[in-house]
């Protein structure tokens, strides 16, 4: 595959990755009020385990012999304590719009493990294409702030938990680098985050669950949609692209989750949205432009399976 169509299969990817990863923001909030955050996402991701070992029963996939503890430990991370920082800010009280802006400093965050870790030259270009899309961010939801925002020391302490989760998760699994198939990665990390998740709900939550349809569609989409399909995207692309341009994508979560909502909830886009919007994309085409190196072999990149696709496994 040429470098050029090779670009062109990542940016597909990487496009429906945000746009189901971003409905993730409105189907968590469609069905979180009928259950408690860790019961919740014991359900999403057992409901995903179940369906994926179901998968790899019938598609006889082969078990890999190692790889298991990074497996868990990242999918913890990236999925568990991510799910339960957003989760618990939102449901007890913090928009979206503030989640999401902390959130949205998740780029920079694994931009500066991966420039640590790889000791690389910094690009100026690269530094201030991470700011406008921060920037980009902040004016989405800048409306957002400027309402009951939800901002209690509980609260912010909850979505920056969020953003470690889901930062150092994904820094770690493209270190590691465990190589399983796809469908194992997905039914290990969701298996074991659901018995995260099912603990923390045995010893702080009381158990109240209220079973309607909101509820189960909800659950439906959570762990068909965003658990297997977007994460699904989301390993390809971290086997295929360094930390810091899979984790520039995230800014234009913010996007989808906006135009989602829009027939969904009925929150139509103002005009500063669709501004910040642009900014998003520019800043994300001029970041992942400016840290390609012009070879086009990553010399900055955590190492990765030699770009190799999940997809394409057996």
């Amino acid at each position: 595959m040429t470098g050029e169509k090779r670009n062109l299969r990542v940016s597909l990817i990487a496009l429906v990755f945000v746009i189901i990863y971003g409905s993730g923001f409105v189907g968590g909030r469609y069905g979180l009020p009928y259950a408690e955050p860790f019961y919740y996402l014991a359900i999403r991701f057992g409901a995903t385990a179940v369906i994926l070992f179901t998968l790899i029963i019938f598609l006889k996939v082969s078990w890999p012999r190692s790889g298991y503890v990074h497996l868990i430990l990242s999918g913890i991370l990236l999925q568990g304590v991510f799910s339960v920082g957003v989760f618990y800010a939102l449901y007890h009280g913090m928009t979206p719009a503030v989640s999401a802006l902390i959130i949205a400093l998740q780029p920079i965050l694994v931009w500066l493990m991966v420039s640590v870790v790889t000791a690389r030259k910094v690009r100026l270009l690269s530094v201030l294409a991470l700011i406008g899309g921060l920037a980009g961010v902040a004016i989405t939801v800048y409306r957002g702030l400027e309402s009951s925002s939800g901002l209690t020391p509980t609260n912010v302490a909850f979505g920056f938990l969020g953003l470690l989760g889901l930062s150092t998760g994904q820094f770690y699994y493209q270190v590691k680098n465990p190589g399983a198939h796809l469908l194992i990665n997905g039914f290990v990390q969701s298996g074991s985050s659901a018995v995260v998740m099912l603990v923390g709900a045995l010893i702080f939550e009381r158990g109240v669950i209220r079973w309607t349809p909101q509820l189960l569609l909800s659950e439906l989409w959570m762990s068909v949609g965003v658990s297997i399909g977007a994460l699904s995207l989301l390993f390809v692309l971290m086997r295929s692209e360094s930390a810091d341009r899979v984790a520039s994508y995230f800014y234009g979560v913010p996007i989808a989750a906006g135009l989602i909502a829009w027939p969904v909830l009925g929150q139509r886009p103002t005009m500063s949205e669709i501004i910040g919007f642009a900014v998003i994309v520019v800043s994300i085409a001029v970041f992942n432009r400016s840290s390609r190196p012009p070879s086009g072999k990553d010399a900055a990149a955590v190492p990765v399976e030699n770009s190799v696709a999940v997809a394409d496994r057996p």
